[in-house]
């Protein structure tokens, strides 16, 4: 018989467990988890810009802040997602840089705590090394492309597919295909495959089948709702062109091909130049053995991540499959040697790159133009940027557009659209990244610089990186200079910046 004290400190909800651990202290280590994983990719997020990346997004988000559709109004090759979330941001709080940024530091920090959470319940001795190894790659490189916050989403899927909750890994696909489609239809494919085995463990075919087509038909539907009201705005003919026909068509002039042989002397390149190596090789033999549900579901993803690396071999694309690479290295079991030394291989090398980035950091000094938030750059450019805006911004006034040329028009790599969110000015074209060497492409630019005459065209004089592929080869064709030449004529120089004026 209980005494009346003892019945009082009872909880309402029943008898306490001896050994039960509270929600508070069983939530503890993921929250500090998630926090350390921010700290490690977070601590450089001030740092640089991103002339491209950056420059592509910015410019939909303030797009679409303006009413403009993506597609409809303007080009885009992702999901809506990223920029929508940044033009929201940016309403509530001013426009900056810092948003998508603080937005990636997120996304690496969710990637590592759900490759914890999805070895934790096979491995558990595995999972603080594979989260390990997980943020530290996901924090090196950083880029604007939306691939960070689309993985994320499409590990989430895989864990709840692997706790039976087939609509939810569906919604949760669908949200990474929000982001980038390539990564959604991997996650959805993925999601369905893990639902599939979770539920047909005790040997359930129609149980099975029946989790599968749930994750998958709530993916679809999902995804349909989400793209709706952009579809409505654009047609789905012309949504279907950007995010699918237009990548395979123009693929040639931007992928790269697998480096065949290491060419450097420094030994963290070379354990860099290693990993994409080392991560197929553990998703081959993982794959081989294959059978539990997530394992299974990690190689779906590894599958559509490997072919995201194939598009362009370098480090950006590279870290999708290397991050999903940490949780198969850590949850695959034979031959274990093999896969202990992926796992190493990657805590190593991201920890080492995290190092170099702590301990030797660039000289960088502050950017003092509006937006910039905060973001370092090297000190040439901390001079001559905020004088190019101030400039440019004299001499155009708000509203009215302006041109960022290359430094040559027959070969085009990569130009600068981040200059029209720094100046505030619009771009003459509907397309913010487009491939300008093409001869075809140059005169659609003549045509629409003709009709618009934009009191300034920025010229980026930095010499065009030489790749090898379709857009590191002169086209031959130099239309646009020709047309420069006659019609604008040199008013001021900043650095690397030659701005033009009409003649």
């Amino acid at each position: 018989m209980r005494t009346g004290a003892a019945v009082a400190a009872e909880p309402a909800g029943g008898p306490v467990v001896a050994g039960a651990p509270s929600r508070g202290r069983r939530l503890a280590l993921p929250a500090v988890l998630w926090l350390a994983g921010a700290l490690i990719s977070g601590f450089t997020l001030r740092r640089y810009l991103g002339p491209l990346d950056e420059g592509i997004l910015m410019q939909a988000a303030t797009r679409m802040g303006g009413g403009q559709w993506p597609w409809r109004d303007f080009s885009w090759a992702y999901g809506p997602g990223e920029p929508l979330v940044v033009m929201a941001a940016g309403k509530l709080l001013g426009p900056s840089l810092l948003w998508w940024r603080l937005l990636r530091v997120a996304a690496d920090a969710t990637a590592a705590l759900l490759i914890w959470a999805l070895v934790r319940g096979e491995r558990p001795r595995w999972a603080l090394a594979a989260w390990a190894a997980a943020a530290v790659t996901a924090a090196q490189p950083t880029s604007a492309n939306p691939a960070g916050p689309a993985l994320a989403f499409a590990l989430a899927a895989v864990l709840l597919a692997s706790r039976r909750q087939a609509a939810w890994a569906g919604a949760a696909a669908a949200a990474a295909a929000f982001w980038r489609p390539d990564m959604g239809a991997a996650a959805g494919l993925a999601a369905a495959a893990t639902a599939a085995l979770a539920a047909g463990g005790g040997g359930a075919p129609r149980r099975a089948a029946r989790a599968g087509l749930v994750a998958l038909a709530a993916a679809v539907l999902a995804g349909a709702v989400l793209y709706a009201p952009f579809a409505i705005a654009s047609g789905p003919a012309r949504v279907w062109d950007a995010l699918v026909v237009q990548g395979t068509r123009d693929g040639e002039w931007w992928r790269l091909p697998f480096p065949a042989g290491f060419d450097g002397s420094d030994p963290l390149d070379f354990l860099r130049w290693l990993l994409p190596y080392a991560a197929l090789a553990a998703v081959i033999a993982a794959a081989i053995t294959a059978r539990r549900p997530k394992l299974v579901g990690l190689l779906v993803l590894a599958l559509g991540a490997t072919a995201y690396l194939l598009s362009r071999a370098d480090e950006e694309h590279a870290q999708t499959l290397l991050v999903i690479a940490a949780a198969i290295a850590a949850l695959a079991t034979k031959p274990k040697p093999l896969f202990a030394a992926v796992l190493a291989l990657l805590l190593v090398t991201g920890a080492g790159s995290r190092a170099s980035a702590l301990l030797r950091p660039p000289d960088l000094a502050p950017l003092h133009v509006e937006g910039a938030g905060g973001a370092r750059v090297p000190p040439a450019d901390a001079r001559d940027l905020p004088r190019l805006v101030a400039y440019t911004q004299r001499m155009v006034p708000p509203g009215e557009p302006i041109y960022v040329a290359p430094a040559r028009s027959d070969l085009v790599p990569f130009n600068d659209p981040l200059l029209h969110f720094l100046t505030r000015r619009p771009n003459v074209l509907h397309r913010d990244f487009l491939l300008q060497a093409k001869p075809e492409e140059q005169r659609r630019i003549v045509a629409a610089l003709r009709r618009a005459r934009p009191k300034v065209v920025i010229r980026w004089l930095e010499p065009p990186v030489r790749e090898p592929n379709r857009r590191g080869r002169p086209t031959g064709d130099r239309a646009l200079d020709a047309y420069l030449a006659r019609a604008y004529r040199p008013a001021a120089r900043f650095g690397d910046y030659l701005v033009l004026a009409p003649r």
